[in-house]
């Protein structure tokens, strides 16, 4: 009962400081998703065995980190124009020196880590940051990131509630024994439900691309659940992290988000 209400409060807390941030707009909201990143960097590190876990390692992939996403998010600002997005490019190259700098056994293992952090984690919440520059497309970009925040939650916490009354089929036993086809089916389709309502009071965005919004959202943010229980159970670790109490880490509350957001954010971009 402690933990469930731990959980509890944890959980209304992160929300209200997503929903929060949101409202507020950009000012607010990349500020809190620059914070993410650093500490979904941080956690991300204890994945890796092989790495030493050193501060200098660490330095670096937070440095890589912010010049991936520094020049997306100011673009998505205003602050400054598509040509120099290539700057964030310049994200594999710590790495590189890191390497060359420090003598590793594995230096290809080392280098490959370090830049599948910065692309696993600083890139999508880059984007996600850059949902603002939607706006120039005709987005609302306060109904956008509300929106895919409600269907991502309501995909998880149907998907939980409909697996644990009927699920008897596993999904992938080998990585996630929990999920099952059963709860994963009726979490996609609650998320469609949700994107339904959710059409009927944000309108930049029209009735049938809300649902494929809900469909594209609830199959990618299953693919990154899976990806991160296979992170954590090489790892040999429970949570990404502790930052959160019931729920673990960054990680642990964005898995799903981490996939879901450069669909969406491609999707969004080819139809407009």
């Amino acid at each position: 009962m402690k933990n469930l209400l731990l959980r509890s409060i944890s959980g209304t807390v992160f929300i209200l400081l997503m929903l929060g941030s949101i409202y507020l707009g950009p000012s607010y909201f990349i500020p809190l998703m620059l914070l993410f990143t650093i500490i979904g960097l941080l956690e991300f590190i204890r994945f890796s065995a092989h790495l030493t876990q050193s501060v200098l390692e660490k330095l670096i992939l937070i440095i890589s980190g912010l010049i991936v996403f520094i020049p997306i998010s100011l673009h998505s600002s205003g602050y400054i124009n598509s040509e120099l997005l290539i700057l964030g490019f310049g994200g594999i190259f710590p790495p590189i020196l890191l390497v060359l700098l420090k003598k590793y056994e594995a230096p290809l293992e080392t280098i490959s880590t370090l830049v599948m952090g910065v692309i696993y984690i600083a890139l999508p919440f880059a984007l996600l940051s850059s949902f603002y520059s939607l706006n120039n497309k005709g987005i609302e970009s306060f109904e956008l990131l509300t929106g895919f925040f409600i269907i991502l939650w309501f995909n998880d916490v149907f998907a939980y509630i409909v697996g644990s009354l009927i699920g008897k089929h596993k999904l992938f036993e080998r990585v996630s024994p929990k999920k099952t086809w059963e709860g994963t089916t009726g979490g996609i389709l609650l998320s469609i439900g949700a994107s339904y309502v959710i059409s009927l009071y944000f309108h930049s965005i029209d009735f049938s691309n809300w649902l494929v919004l809900g469909f594209i959202i609830s199959i990618f943010a299953t693919l990154g659940d899976l990806v991160e229980s296979l992170l954590k159970r090489q790892a040999g670790i429970k949570d990404s992290g502790n930052i959160m109490p019931g729920h673990g880490g960054i990680l642990d509350r964005f898995d799903g988000a981490i996939f879901s957001i450069p669909a969406v954010y491609i999707y969004l971009s080819i139809i407009h």
